[in-house]
């Protein structure tokens, strides 16, 4: 019989938010985390760039971490995944087991000294300092400290699957619990992006001119951030056993992939209903329950439209409520899909539905049974939800959490 799988603890750190609790108290206010682009982290005044913001961390983190990491992301993703483990209740020892498993995510991973060395060498002033770089800064150098850091002894996996990487790690996470290979699984993703992902999504002409709109008829591309963002995941015997605070249970997770072009999605939304669909089929979810999906909703116009005919199809004329967490915090990449279930959960747990912001005249009419939540967090309670990802390469993910009841 497969296992129940839970979630114990939770820790998060964006451009909003520096923890949890504030993470919680930010989305409720509907709070954006957008801010110039510091000069310290790389320049911003070539012509070419459509815009010069993003929904960074605050400057005085971001410098605080780098003195002590260059990618930042060793340091940045050992601070919150503390923070879930403390708020798990779950110590050291208990995670140097190998019933535990660590489970991480990252697009760009150590792509700063990447950078730095590429400038150096089309300047002609690479060092031997400049190779020992590529490999300290490595994105298997990265999860080797954090290895080392906190002494997991099971299994250990890194997943890069673009957009869709933080969904997919909390995934196979539930895979292996809810089979029973593990017993408990710190799992999430981090990423801070760089000039290379700046320039690219630059080049793609997918950055917003001005300010991300999630489901707005005048969107015109997304906005980029930085988060790390970690859960505990165990089974519910586990959680028993230790007399752990339940913040909800995951019930279902598919990965699909569409194959349909390198970085655009399938118009109509089709594989967007599959993937929804198989994880609540898994889950043995009724689409009838489903009252709130935090969609992936990037501001992109391709994705949006793409989305909404796939929640369109799921739900008929059902109403459920849906927002996009990326109208406050950006896109996130390796990191979205983690950081965005914590969203979800949050809600749920405190009894509201997170907002989309910016949005001024919505793709969604007043009357439709598709309800935007817009500006500020609804007061609202609701047992059931599912929260989206869906990248580049044709990658799909959305996982299911419902209410704990025992």
């Amino acid at each position: 019989m497969r296992k129940r799988v839970v979630i114990t603890g939770m820790g998060v750190s964006n451009s909003i938010a520096r923890s949890r609790d504030e993470f919680q108290l930010s989305l409720r206010e509907g709070r954006s985390g957008l801010k110039p682009i510091s000069p310290d982290r790389f320049p911003t005044d070539a012509n070419c760039y459509a815009n010069k913001q993003a929904c960074t961390l605050d400057q005085d983190l971001y410098e605080s971490l780098k003195d002590e990491d260059e990618t930042i992301l060793s340091r940045l993703s050992m601070l919150v995944m503390q923070e879930a483990l403390d708020d798990a209740g779950v110590d050291r020892t208990q995670v140097q087991s190998d019933r535990v498993a660590f489970c991480t995510a990252t697009t760009i991973g150590g792509a700063y000294p990447f950078i730095r060395w590429t400038r150096r060498r089309l300047e002609g002033n690479l060092t031997p300092e400049d190779f020992e770089l590529l490999f300290r800064c490595s994105t298997p150098t990265m999860i080797s400290k954090l290895q080392r850091h906190f002494g997991f002894r099971g299994p250990i996996s890194t997943i890069s699957t673009a957009c869709t990487s933080g969904t997919n790690s909390v995934g196979r996470a539930f895979d292996m619990i809810a089979h029973d290979r593990i017993d408990m699984a710190l799992a999430g993703g981090v990423d801070v992006f760089t000039e290379l992902t700046f320039s690219g999504f630059n080049s793609l002409q997918s950055l917003s001119k001005n300010i991300c709109k999630p489901f707005d008829k005048k969107r015109d591309g997304l906005t980029l951030g930085d988060a790390a963002a970690y859960l505990v995941v165990e089974s519910l015997d586990s959680a028993l056993a230790r007399g752990a605070r339940i913040y909800a249970e995951v019930k279902g997770y598919s990965a699909t992939n569409e194959a349909y072009h390198p970085t655009a999605p399938k118009p109509d939304g089709s594989t967007a209903y599959e993937t929804m669909m198989h994880a609540l089929r898994q889950g043995g979810v009724e689409v009838e329950a489903v009252e709130y999906i935090n969609a992936h909703g990037t501001g992109t116009n391709a994705n949006d439209s793409m989305e909404i005919n796939g929640i369109r199809r799921l739900v008929g004329d059902r109403p459920v409520f849906i927002s996009s967490t990326k109208s406050m915090i950006g896109h996130t990449l390796g990191a979205a899909g983690s950081v965005e279930l914590i969203a979800t959960v949050l809600g749920m747990h405190h009894d509201f539905i997170p907002p989309s912001c910016n949005t001024g005249e919505a793709l969604l009419t007043d009357d439709d049974n598709i309800v935007l939540v817009r500006d500020k967090g609804l007061v609202r309670r609701f047992d059931t939800a599912l929260s989206n990802s869906f990248g580049f390469g044709g990658c799909m993910a959305s996982i299911v959490v419902q209410r704990f009841v025992a």
